[in-house]
């Protein structure tokens, strides 16, 4: 019955697309666009680069800032003030914020069309920003791990919405320098955000208010306030813009630019409406469930940097401020290695070979940071290890949206890859025990493991890819509902 409910809604969605492609495309085929075309096409996405990246950027690195300024305000005297330092508390109030993150993931990411980006997005960052201002005021323990679990809610399909989005704008091949881009705003608020909670620890007392609050009421009403901003320039999508007349700073040709490429690169510009038989439907598809786990192995050690760096670094120096300091210059190298392996990839057109080389760099750093005695030595394993995880974030992201057609199953492939993000955070905040303490060898070798695995999946994938097209093109077998469309690795 779903079978058949699909395969008519699927039908009725092609013909559909198919009149208004009729209508509006006047190129089909890349060949055929004239130099001068070319130009007008990269003044179009020069616009949509300068509209769309630094606000979503933003937007994600004070999610990101408030996910993990936990282990700041820890360091800070949270531990002592709210007895975190007993028993296994610091672990649950990480691992709570990733159930909850698990549990909404999915059906935020399926609110995006409905509410639309600008409403969502920031309407979101709001909520989340006025519980991180809350959890500066809290006087029990428990209530963090209250607050902990509903920005879990709040930040869950804030990632994969901006995925979503960002793939209705660009083309395959030209999706992970933009990822990329976005992402370095996060690494570089990343590498500044221990020094910033150092900087705001320094108001330790005014008004009678310890320094480790003051992280969460600073960090937390900032989020407020460029959420704020955001609402007045996050743009939406391109077929929705067009048809409700609200440009949003675009004309009606730049609009039908974007579409027309988007078209000839994957005939995929008309939205077709998600259904229950076609959500149930794209959910079988085991592809999607792999870009999930691969997902899950860049995300593992993330979080683990994230949340242990500053406990990793006290044990070279003993200052805390000194701490704090150290935490950056590894972040800021990631982002030249992070761009860099971006436009390698799109470059070459190929993400498995780069997503292969980071699993390797991520592993070898967490092996010298957990075994070298040397304190150089294990410093310049934090920084190969956050270099290569945080650069096989983008590089993944790229190949699912590379290998993924159509709007209904984007949505669904980003709800599902996502959840494996929070599935990630459990991971890391679950084996990285106190009891192990400073060394966490069981957390390392499990971030180790999560290398091996990518390794594996992609040897997988590129074998199943491999003969899926070989098929396609011996025996003209249709992928994803379009004759042209064919994986890439």
């Amino acid at each position: 019955m779903a079978k058949s409910e699909y395969k008519e809604t699927e039908a009725l969605d092609e013909e559909a697309a198919f009149e208004k492609d009729a209508i509006r495309q006047t190129y089909q085929n890349e060949d055929e666009i004239s130099d001068e075309q070319k130009k007008i096409e990269a003044k179009v996405i020069r616009k949509v680069d300068y509209r769309l990246i630094p606000i979503l950027g933003i937007l994600y690195s004070v999610a990101g800032l408030d996910r993990v300024n936990l282990s700041n305000a820890r360091v800070a005297g949270m531990n002592t003030d709210l007895r975190f330092d007993i028993g296994d508390r610091y672990s649950i109030a990480l691992l709570v914020f990733f159930i909850t993150y698990f549990l909404f993931e999915l059906p935020t990411t399926l609110l995006l069309r409905p509410i639309g980006p600008r409403n969502l997005l920031n309407g979101l960052a709001i909520s989340w920003g006025a519980v991180m201002v809350g959890m500066g005021f809290v006087n029990d323990w428990r209530l963090i791990v209250v607050c902990r679990m509903l920005i879990g809610v709040l930040e869950a399909g804030f990632l994969p919405c901006c995925m979503f989005l960002l793939s209705t704008w660009y083309m395959r091949f030209e999706i992970q320098k933009r990822m990329a881009g976005w992402y370095l705003i996060n690494l570089f608020v990343s590498a500044f955000g221990n020094i910033l909670a150092w900087a705001i620890v320094k108001l330790d007392g005014d008004h009678g208010i310890a320094g480790w609050r003051w992280i969460f009421i600073v960090e937390g009403a900032a989020t407020i306030g460029i959420a704020f901003i955001g609402y007045f320039t996050v743009i939406g999508f391109p077929d929705t813009m067009l048809a409700s007349g609200q440009r949003q700073g675009f004309t009606t040709r730049e609009l039908e630019i974007v579409l027309d490429r988007i078209d000839r690169d994957r005939r995929d510009s008309q939205p077709d409406k998600l259904t229950w038989p076609k959500s149930f439907h794209h959910l079988g598809n085991f592809e999607l469930w792999v870009y999930g786990f691969m997902f899950l192995t860049c995300s593992a050690p993330i979080y683990a940097f994230a949340y242990f760096i500053q406990i990793i670094l006290s044990t070279i120096v003993t200052d805390r401020a000194t701490v704090f300091l150290l935490c950056a210059p590894p972040y800021l190298f990631s982002i030249i290695w992070t761009v860099g392996c971006a436009w390698l990839a799109d470059r070459t057109r190929l993400r498995m070979p780069w997503m292969v080389l980071n699993a390797g760099i991520t592993l070898t750093g967490l092996l010298i940071t957990a075994y070298s005695t040397n304190s150089g030595a294990r410093y310049f394993g934090v920084f190969l290890g956050v270099s290569g995880c945080n650069a096989n974030l983008p590089t993944i992201i790229a190949f699912q949206s590379n290998n993924v057609r159509s709007n209904s199953r984007r949505s669904v492939a980003n709800g599902v890859q996502f959840v494996f993000a929070a599935i990630g955070g459990i991971y890391a905040s679950t084996t990285f025990m106190q009891k192990e303490y400073p060394t966490y060898r069981t957390g390392v070798w499990c971030a180790v493991a999560t290398q091996f695995l990518l390794i594996v999946l992609c040897v997988g994938m590129f074998l199943h890819f491999r003969k899926r097209n070989g098929k396609a093109d011996v025996e003209g077998g249709v992928i994803q509902e379009e004759e042209s469309f064919r994986y890439t690795y």
